[in-house]
């Protein structure tokens, strides 16, 4: 934990502080606890109503910042950064466990002044397409063009970072200390011991579970006075600050960049910035936060404070709140009760009339309160005392008031929000050290009602090195960029990233694009595509030389050798292993063992139903498979031989059947590519490329789901082996790259893949296997339930789930992506990508996904959002995934229409 230096803190010349307090406000007119009728009383701050026009001549209390302490001549400050929380997907549970821990925390700061300030910073676009770039292996010409389109995009959208600071008054300051003598500086020594102990233990405090905070220093500490003193302006990255101290005059880096007027009873305050280039504008209009309802927290509504996030413009916060002591609650609720009891006696006694029904509520609400502070008090029921500012700006002040406008609508009915005069004065709080502008409104509520705004709550997915996939779509919008290999090379967890979906839902244009500018990166991706759509990603300029599109159906006998599909583990593997060299032939065993199994799966589907199904058919299968050699540079035909020697020697029928049987699928035009001749495509030939190799296998024929084996036809029963063997061949394509090299598998149609029993092994394999040898590995399945039943869940890393309308498979995409089934996630599912019943148009809108980023590895933090997929600045990926039929493209409509035309000329 970072701590302040406080030698530098006293200096011989500090001013004398005063002893007045740092809220000027009588606690006798404030308002009833339970937000009642009666206005609060306002005592106004001395500032005048028109300020003077720059720097020191406005007046400004800060005079001094070291380390993450501000200071003003009366008071020190200690600033925190909050880490974001997620909440989109956080169960009720959840989100009453976090608002309970928060408001833990709080209560340990009883008896002292926390502020507040929610702002934010533009999302960093050039910082962004830097780390991207420099985290590609080897960028292309074409990689660049992707990060200028991208950049583009992001340029024109408002994306922020979310940032919520939080202050804690550490006390005044009671001391002008002279360090050039003995005896004062041994004063200032005991000064310095007892407010170091003081920020420890707030340090401690922030830190705890709920806030999660770190102190605000260099860069941190710049952006909060930046966006503080050009409060509604467009500021510039603060360079990077190496020094955790600021003067009064290394303040006016900030304070004399800025220039604040405004008439008496404006409506809002103008505020000028030279901070950037140029000159910049904005009219600010400051709202406070009046009565509240009751809020349902978690269990129905978002948190009140972060509610903010959902509006379309930059909005600020600005709040303090004093944590008050129970005692002092008690004192204020008995004067509060007798307010009530004569004002009751008032109505009764001398008017004789019954009294309003409010305040029997009040007094029945103050007796509570004051009961709970008295008995029974665990950290829990500390009540805190607090005034909340919302500040929007705009170029025009007709904007700034519309925004405002936005602001109110969006907290009816329950929060009332108002727009007051003295809108300088109020502008001013949002700043470092300034006093408040009056004691209206003053809300009172118990520290979990404030917890339940969720101050941090944000929707932050992926991280800032990958490339960008779209937006969050859900309780604010920013942009989501993912590095696929961040899992195994960061939080060493699993590349194994499920692409979950019905029909329609978007599964394959967003494997293309992941693909496509990874790939673009540098990353050497190999798809297995049965659609035969994804091929045409091997068209692309961006990959024009370095790609190879792969029609397997079409390609010569043996391509799909079972034997050529396990590569035989290489010895460097194992370096770090305790025994390399037993390690290594452990695995070389595996792979043979692995080999005679693909053998016989494969072999299987080439007998006919029936037959395959018989006990003793099964029996001398695996026999002869175990007779024959398992080698990588063995062939089906060592099989044969055993199976013809065993029938012709043993005079064995099943042997004869079973041999007679292989011949015949030897000769057709699918099953043939499982057999091959030594020396010649025992191996399939060398279809690897340096960056992209598809798969095409265009025309399989799928089989139908819940038709009976025995009906099926030759080429479904092929579809299954054909499915599972190129899985295999494009894992052999990954294995023959250096293990630290990032290296990209993509399966489609995962779901055919694991019905056979070496393809649930494959996808085992691949599960365990993407952190030792960085892989990337996309499977994209239709059911979770494909991904859950081949026990492979806790090897996860991110995961996508698209629409998905089932009940069963709602239940189990919630599952895999590790929230709780049951609590109303599984309508969000199934509303995901709306589409309008009147419209007789293609949805051709980004579709949206639900996406678990998996950065918190084994630990759980990683982000949970729902976000839109946008490609839609890549023109060329765009047409290239397209993978809907469109009948005006017909070719043979293009010609009729040709031929059409040559007759009428």
């Amino acid at each position: 934990m970072m701590h302040v230096n406080l030698k530098a803190l006293f200096v011989k010349g500090t001013p004398q502080p005063e002893d007045e307090p740092l809220i000027d406000y009588d606690p006798a007119e404030e308002e009833a606890t339970t937000g009642g009728a009666a206005k609060a009383g306002r005592r106004r701050s001395s500032h005048p109503d028109v300020p003077k026009p720059r720097g020191d001549e406005m007046g400004w209390s800060l005079s001094r910042v070291a380390g993450h302490v501000t200071f003003t001549d009366r008071r020190m400050v200690a600033w925190y950064l909050l880490d974001p929380q997620m909440w989109s997907f956080r169960s009720v549970a959840d989100g009453e466990a976090l608002i309970t821990a928060t408001a833990a925390q709080l209560a340990e700061l009883t008896g002292r002044t926390m502020y507040g300030r929610i702002t934010s910073r533009p999302y960093p676009v050039a910082s962004w397409a830097e780390a991207a770039y420099k985290n590609s292996p080897a960028p292309t010409r074409g990689f660049e063009q992707i990060l200028e389109r991208d950049q583009l995009q992001l340029a024109t959208r408002m994306q922020s970072d979310k940032l919520v600071y939080f202050g804690v008054d550490l006390g005044t300051r009671s001391t002008v200390v002279d360090v050039t003598s003995r005896v004062v500086s041994d004063v200032a020594r005991r000064e310095r011991e007892a407010l170091q102990a003081k920020l420890d233990e707030t340090d401690a405090v922030m830190a705890g579970p709920g806030i999660e905070a770190i102190p605000a220093v260099g860069n941190d500490m710049a952006w909060l006075l930046a966006r503080s003193f050009a409060l509604g302006c467009p500021v510039p990255h603060q360079d990077t600050v190496e020094e955790f101290s600021w003067t009064k005059e290394d303040l006016d880096e900030f304070a004399g960049a800025v220039d604040w007027t405004a008439e008496p009873l404006a409506l809002s305050t103008r505020i000028e910035s030279t901070m950037g280039d140029g000159r910049i504008t904005r009219h600010v209009v400051v709202l406070t936060v009046g009565r509240m309802g009751e809020l349902l927290i978690p269990e129905k509504e978002e948190p009140w404070i972060a509610k903010t996030d959902k509006l379309r413009f930059p909005v600020e916060w600005s709040f303090r709140i004093d944590v008050r002591r129970p005692e002092e609650t008690s004192r204020e609720m008995n004067k509060l009760s007798d307010r009530i009891v004569a004002q009751i006696d008032h109505y009764v006694k001398d008017h004789e009339k019954e009294p309003p029904r409010q305040l029997s509520r009040q007094s029945a609400r103050a007796s509570e309160v004051e009961d709970e502070m008295r008995s029974g008090f665990d950290g829990l029921r500390t009540r805190v005392r607090g005034w909340f500012r919302i500040a929007v700006s705009a170029p025009t002040e007709e904007e700034a008031l519309a925004r405002a406008t936005a602001v109110q609508n969006l907290y009816k009915p329950n929060v009332r929000v108002e727009r007051e005069f003295d809108q300088y004065r109020l502008a001013r709080e949002f700043v470092p050290g300034e006093p408040l502008a009056n004691s209206g409104h003053t809300r009172r509520m118990p520290v979990l009602k404030f917890a339940a705004g969720v101050p941090a709550a944000t929707a932050e997915v992926g991280d800032k090195r990958g490339v960008l996939l779209g937006y969050t779509a859900g309780f604010a919008e920013r942009a989501v960029t993912w590095d696929p290999w961040y899992g195994p090379e960061v939080v060493e967890g699993s590349g194994l990233v499920p692409l979950v979906g019905g029909l329609g839902a978007g599964k394959s244009w967003l494997m293309g694009g992941v693909v496509y500018k990874t790939c673009a990166q540098g990353v050497a991706w190999t798809i297995m595509d049965p659609s035969g759509r994804l091929g045409a990603l091997t068209t692309l300029p961006e990959f024009r030389g370095m790609a190879l599109n792969v029609n397997l159906l079409d390609s010569e006998p043996g391509t799909l050798n079972p034997y050529a599909m396990v590569r035989n583990p290489l010895k460097q593997w194992f370096r770090d292993e305790e025994n390399p060299e037993v390690a290594w032939r452990l695995a070389m065993s595996a792979a043979e063992a692995q080999r005679r199994d693909l053998a016989y799966d494969t072999l299987r589907w080439c007998l006919p139903p029936a037959t395959a199904v018989r006990e003793e058919v099964q029996s001398v299968l695996r026999d002869a498979i175990s007779a024959a050699p398992a080698l990588g540079s063995s062939t089906v035909e060592a099989v044969m031989s055993a199976l013809n020697g065993r029938a012709s020697r043993d005079q064995d029928s099943v042997a004869r059947t079973i041999h007679a049987r292989l011949c015949e699928a030897k000769e057709r035009e699918l099953s043939r590519l499982f057999f091959a001749t030594p020396g010649r495509g025992h191996d399939g030939g060398d279809v690897s490329t340096p960056r992209l190799t598809v798969f095409n296998l265009k025309g399989l024929v799928q089989a139908q789901e819940g038709k009976p084996r025995e009906d099926w036809s030759y080429d479904e029963l092929m579809s299954r082996p054909i499915m599972n063997l190129a899985a295999w061949s494009a894992l052999r394509n990954v294995y023959r790259a250096d293990v630290h090299e990032r290296k990209g598998i993509a399966i489609d149609e995962a779901h055919e893949i694991t019905k056979v029993g070496t393809g649930a092994t494959l996808v085992q394999k691949v599960a365990t296997d993407t952190r030792k040898h960085n892989i990337a590995a996309l499977l994209s399945t239709q059911n979770a339930s494909n991904v859950l039943g081949q026990n492979i869940n806790n090897f996860v890393g991110a995961a996508f789930v698209g629409k998905t309308t089932d009940e069963q498979a709602q239940a189990d995409a919630c599952r895999l992506l590790g929230l709780p089934v049951g609590v109303g996630y599984e309508t969000v599912m199934g509303r995901l990508s709306p589409r309008s019943r009147r419209s007789n148009e293609r949805n051709q809108e980004p579709r949206e996904f639900i996406f678990r980023d998996g950065m918190g590895g084994d630990g759980g933090r990683g982000g949970i959002e729902k976000i839109r997929i946008d490609f839609t600045n890549h023109p060329g990926l765009s047409a290239a995934l397209d993978t809907t039929a469109d009948p005006t493209k017909r070719r043979s409509l293009r010609l009729l229409d040709e031929s059409a035309e040559g007759v009428a000329s």
